[in-house]
């Protein structure tokens, strides 16, 4: 029996409560933490360039 088919068993509002039971927080290794550091490190940088090449392709249109 498949996680569907207890799904289609039950009645909608039982389905729609067993829908929206959030998930544990998974335990993430060191790696998989300085990864995500890195992308946010990346994302910080990124996002200000991406902002400055903008207003200067606008301003050099004028």
């Amino acid at each position: 029996m498949t996680q569907n088919d207890i799904l289609d068993v039950l009645e909608p509002a039982q389905r729609s409560t067993q829908k929206y039971i959030p998930y544990p927080r998974r335990k993430l290794s060191g790696w998989e933490v300085a990864l995500l550091w890195l992308l946010r490190v990346y994302v910080l940088v990124a996002v200000p360039l991406v902002v400055y090449a903008f207003v200067k392709a606008l301003l050099a249109g004028q």
